[in-house]
């Protein structure tokens, strides 16, 4: 029987059946094959897109479940939007109610655990990840990350001292919302944390 996060995935197939795949691809900036099928890289992974299903074509370890379907919401959505480069918590992105500026402590909790609150492994991850250092933002070390053409996405790391403990901080474009709704975007955020926790992961037993 397929788990919660398979039925989602199968449960927005019937919408990917009927998208003008290509139409929509040409507003968010993706390539078309030939065959009418879409390329797109996500994170680490690179995927195909069809209106049949999205397929990992890497060659590595299966992703999340969870990836595809975000790879689905993202290309059911028109574009179009560039992004402003204006970066808030999810709880003051438009549209989204107020109070929810710590529905991404998942994502900042693993962070800290697997970097154990130290900045340069964070930093190496996060580079390996293909994020751009910003440099200091509000004290703490600011990097960009363009999770998908047009949806780039700011992550705050600040480092510990005698008084407060190491924290993460997860910041959205404020075009965000025109892309996915906040459901979405949470499980985005949720992504990009397990992605540098794999990459902090794989360093760690290279050393």
């Amino acid at each position: 029987m397929p788990t919660g996060y398979e039925q989602i995935y199968i449960g927005l197939l019937p919408q990917l059946a009927t998208c003008d795949i290509v139409g929509h691809a040409k507003n968010l900036g993706l390539n078309t094959n030939d065959d009418g099928s879409v390329s797109i890289n996500f994170l680490t992974h690179r995927y195909l897109i069809t209106n049949q299903g999205v397929e990992q074509v890497d060659g590595r370890d299966p992703v999340h479940i969870n990836d595809r379907s975000l790879v689905i919401h993202y290309i059911l959505s028109e574009g179009g939007i560039e992004p402003k480069l204006s970066f808030v918590p999810i709880g003051r992105l438009s549209g989204v109610m107020e109070g929810h500026d710590d529905e991404n402590w998942f994502i900042c909790d693993a962070l800290l655990r697997e970097s154990k609150g130290k900045y340069d492994v964070f930093a190496a991850a996060a580079e390996a990840m293909g994020g751009t250092y910003e440099g200091k933002l509000m004290s703490g070390h600011s990097w960009q990350f363009l999770v998908f053409p047009k949806m780039p996405m700011r992550l705050l790391y600040f480092e510990p001292d005698e008084e407060f403990p190491a924290e993460v901080q997860v910041q959205y474009d404020e075009t965000a919302p025109f892309y996915m709704d906040f459901e979405c975007l949470a499980f985005l955020s949720t992504s990009l944390g397990r992605g540098l926790c794999e990459i902090i992961q794989q360093q760690k037993a290279e050393r």
